[in-house]
């Protein structure tokens, strides 16, 4: 494989419960939860559609056929892309998610991206590009799309990761107090979940073995990252959207 290999499959994690935002998720899957009138899922698809990612596949688990439903729906607009259900009997976890959607004979880039995370673009070329252009398949086990948090949305927590220098993209290190926050976007080498022996497992473990290895790196966000994971957070998402459009 090249650097330059093309990029046309991502996955959005669908499945979760959405318990952060009961009583809404208690009839509604989170990732059909409105945002300035439109499901949350939307303004993925439509992020890929506009970077001319036809193949996506979703997994499901709470509430599935009101997902199923409103995918059929946005195909039926959007016949260009190609949206696969896939459907997880148990929680899987992110890694064992992505494990289980890809198999053996798929070892082409992926995007991956949390279905509650949005990156409202205020240029032409948005972040998800970026990422795509700076993808290294030769050195790159996963590029992470981070966020300084002076702009976000939702996030609450003290950061995940830091540069290891001042490259742009960086290797990326792990730091939990005062560190850059991954925004839920990133694209990976599907080698490394397959080379996991179990089935569930999150992508945290991936992530520490490509910390040793020297294959997870980051890039820095410039954009409104929006994480919808509270009603809070829905909240004020929505008063910013109102105010931005």
């Amino acid at each position: 494989m090249n650097k330059k290999q093309k990029i046309d499959q991502a996955i959005i994690l669908a499945a979760g419960f959405g318990l952060r935002m009961r009583p809404l998720t208690l009839t509604t899957p989170k990732p059909l939860v409105k945002l300035n009138k439109k499901p949350i899922i939307y303004y993925i698809l439509e992020e890929l559609k506009k970077n001319e990612i036809k193949k996506c596949f979703i997994n499901v688990h709470y509430l599935p056929l009101k997902i199923e439903k409103y995918i059929e729906e946005y195909r039926a607009l959007n016949k260009s892309m190609d949206i696969i259900i896939i459907k997880e009997k148990v929680i899987l976890e992110t890694g064992g998610a992505i494990k289980n959607i890809l198999k053996k004979n798929n070892n082409k880039p992926v995007i991956v991206i949390n279905a509650d995370s949005l990156i409202i673009s205020f240029e032409q070329v948005s972040p998800l590009t970026l990422l795509m252009k700076q993808f290294n398949v030769n050195t790159m086990d996963f590029l992470l799309l981070l966020d300084d948090l002076k702009n976000s949305i939702g996030y609450y927590d003290k950061g995940d990761f830091s540069f290891s220098n001042n490259d742009a993209p960086s290797r990326i290190i792990r730091n939990m107090n005062n560190g850059l926050a991954y925004t839920g976007w990133q694209i990976l080498n599907p080698n490394t979940v397959h080379k996991v022996n179990n089935n569930v497992f999150s992508l945290n473990y991936c992530y520490n073995k490509a910390i040793k290895d020297n294959t997870i790196w980051g890039m820095l966000n410039t954009q409104k990252w929006l994480h919808i994971g509270t009603i809070n957070a829905l909240n004020e998402a929505n008063r910013w959207l109102e105010n931005y459009k």
